[in-house]
């Protein structure tokens, strides 16, 4: 039988089920993906939980939701020890589930609501592409590639698994670094080698049950900008009215330039019995509950994933958008929706609508909505750090996914093509050099090469080069760039086109106070050179170097480097963060502040992301293998 009319067997087995492998030979085997050359598109979608169990809890006495214990006292009494663990199985140690995200030693005692592995299988005429969402923090290419090769060896194209996490800051630690990296008997890793193989294995579970359950669909595609859907979710900087100046789309972009990526694409597979999935791509932080959380949960993601699934039915599944930067509302002003959708809006007391200076209520009834010089309805703010700012946002979200479809537009995906380039980065990192040995991280360091002539700086660090990857995909008209970190949104899209950017970018006495792209610059900066600034965690006279930035502020030392999604011919575009491994922050190179770290002495103000980058060169090399894949495209 041709490929062409060959309905392709993908899986010679169902997941966990070997011992039916004889029987599938006549018959063919249970799981199939339908790759039909019948100009019919096929979808699938599939859930499995990866809530991990908490088997032992802690007394938080403090409250500052730090364990302040230690892992061999389940007492808290010996010196040092001050925070008691109820060690359930008797054996001494606590047996903690590290929450991954913000800083270390932030163990859960319960769980707020689950986080799953979901996958999305698309195909149509022999062509297809897999997406995984997975509600955890990070992932290492190591778990995510035994999955894909479990797969391989069943016939899949390891190349078309696009499995992402989506960064969620409240959820089970599986990058190893939340644990107690400081701890110093043994440096305590928070990952559990046990769960990092449940999750590799739910990737592949949710991968075969979405390929065995696919159905013809017609599929819709919307987009939508959040900066444009209300003045409430820009700052002053941004023409908008938002409490928090710089406020822009619904992101608080706390390193300058505020720069944002606040477009939310959306695409939705609709099958004869109804929706089938529902994907969002937004770069929002899952962070929303902030540190102070001691509950396993999915965020803002979870919440934007009921309304959908309330809304349309079906599963909803979330892919991370460019993450760096910091693309996230923490920090920020949200207005407030409750847990049915209602927007809570200011009402008028007795005092305001008797008060003709002010015009939201005066000559109104009491109880009355306040409004604005525009006539609109001014919100109640969401309290910061709350499961209401967390409600809050995943509605918000929701809305707007909900309003791009109706204005939406059908399309086929043809083609459906993926493209895949290794690239290698250089361990130049001190956390990764410190602690990578000690086997905190769970990012197959041990198979880090020194060949100078796959990565030229491969000699320069202890540690070598870890090799990583970065797909181009393209879905009809939608094409995507995915990359193995969080990318800063300049890096994938350019720059703002307008006034103030084009004199902020190259001036840095434009920059500072009133500015709207560099607010943090400071004065006595602006003779320096930004070249000797990025050699130094310090002063260089009065200039605190880790507060300013580059200027020109350029994405490459090569001005004929595009910004990536530039490099795509497609209608629609957007990046896929955090795939096929996580290696944290992608920065511009020539922004990058070489001699910051977690060690540094004067902290690192406003390069944080350059602390926990794998190496400055990060994102140049990935802006080389994509300019490689767009020249065999």
């Amino acid at each position: 039988m041709s490929p062409a009319l060959l309905a392709l067997t993908l899986f010679a087995t169902p997941f966990g089920c070997d011992d039916k492998a004889d029987d599938t030979a006549e018959a063919g085997p249970p799981l199939d993906m339908i790759l039909l050359d019948d100009d019919v598109t096929y979808a699938g979608v599939a859930i499995v939980d990866v809530t991990p169990d908490i088997p032992e809890t802690w007394e938080d006495l403090d409250d500052d939701y730090f364990f302040d214990g230690c892992p061999d006292d389940p007492s808290g009494t010996e010196p040092g020890c001050s925070e008691p663990f109820y060690d359930a199985d008797g054996d001494g140690w606590f047996d903690a589930v590290w929450i991954g995200g913000f800083g270390p030693l932030r163990p859960a005692n319960d769980v707020h609501d689950p986080v799953y592995a979901r996958a999305t299988v698309i195909a149509r005429n022999g062509e297809y592409i897999v997406f995984v969402g997975l509600d955890l923090v990070g992932l290492g290419s190591p778990r995510i590639h035994e999955a894909r090769d479990r797969l391989v060896a069943d016939g899949f194209d390891g190349d078309r698994l696009l499995a992402a996490s989506s960064h969620n800051h409240q959820g089970p630690d599986t990058m190893g670094l939340w644990g107690n990296p400081f701890y110093t008997p043994d440096p305590i890793s928070g990952m559990n080698p046990d769960y990092q193989e449940r999750i590799t294995d739910a990737i592949e579970e949710a991968v075969r049950a979405a390929a065995a359950q696919m159905e013809p669909v017609a599929l819709t595609v919307g987009a939508t900008r959040m900066r444009d859907r209300s003045p409430y979710f820009n700052g002053a900087n941004f023409g908008g009215r938002n409490p928090s100046a710089i406020m822009h789309g619904m992101i608080f972009d706390g390193r300058d330039p505020v720069v944002v990526s606040d477009q939310l694409l959306v695409i939705q597979g609709v099958g004869e019995a109804g929706t089938v999935f529902t994907l969002t791509n937004w770069s929002g932080h899952p962070e929303t509950r902030g540190s102070d959380n001691l509950s396993i949960s999915s965020d803002w993601v979870g919440v934007t994933r009921e309304v959908l699934e309330a809304e349309f039915g079906g599963v909803a599944m979330h892919m991370p958008e460019s993450l760096g930067g910091m693309q996230s509302a923490l920090g920020g002003d949200l207005p407030l929706v409750l847990d049915d959708g209602s927007h809570v809006y200011q009402t008028c007391d007795a005092a305001a609508i008797a008060d003709a200076a002010d015009t939201g209520c005066y000559a109104k009834a009491e109880g009355d909505v306040r409004t604005d010089e525009d006539g609109l309805s001014v919100p109640e703010w969401a309290e910061q750090d709350s499961w209401a700012f967390v409600t809050s946002h995943g509605w918000h979200i929701a809305e707007a996914a909900i309003d791009a479809l109706a204005a939406g537009e059908p399309f086929t995906p043809d083609p459906i093509r993926v493209e895949v380039e290794s690239l290698y980065v250089p361990i130049e990192n001190l956390a990764y050099q410190l602690l990578g040995p000690a086997d905190i991280f769970d990012l197959g360091l041990d198979d880090a090469i020194d060949d100078t002539d796959l990565c030229p700086l491969a000699d320069t660090t202890d540690l070598g080069c870890i090799e990583t990857r970065t797909f181009q995909a393209q879905l009809g008209p939608i094409g995507f760039v995915a990359v193995p970190g969080e990318l800063l949104p300049e890096l994938a899209w350019g720059f703002p086109e307008d006034d103030a950017w084009a004199i902020e970018q190259v001036d840095p006495t434009a920059r500072g106070d009133g500015a709207t792209y560099f607010p943090q610059h400071k004065r006595e900066c602006d003779g320096i050179a930004y070249d000797d600034c990025a050699q130094t965690d310090g002063f260089i006279g009065d200039c605190d170097c880790i507060r300013i930035h580059a200027w020109p502020y350029t994405l490459n030392d090569d001005p004929t480097v595009p910004p990536l999604l530039d490099l795509l011919d497609t209608e629609y575009k957007a990046v896929l963060g955090m795939t096929d491994n996580y290696l944290s922050y992608i920065i511009p190179e020539p922004d990058f502040n070489e001699d910051v770290s977690l060690l540094s002495l004067n902290g690192d103000g406003d390069h944080y992301e350059d602390t926990v980058s794998p190496s400055h060169v990060f994102a140049s090399e990935i802006q080389a293998a994509q300019i490689r894949i767009s020249d065999r495209w």
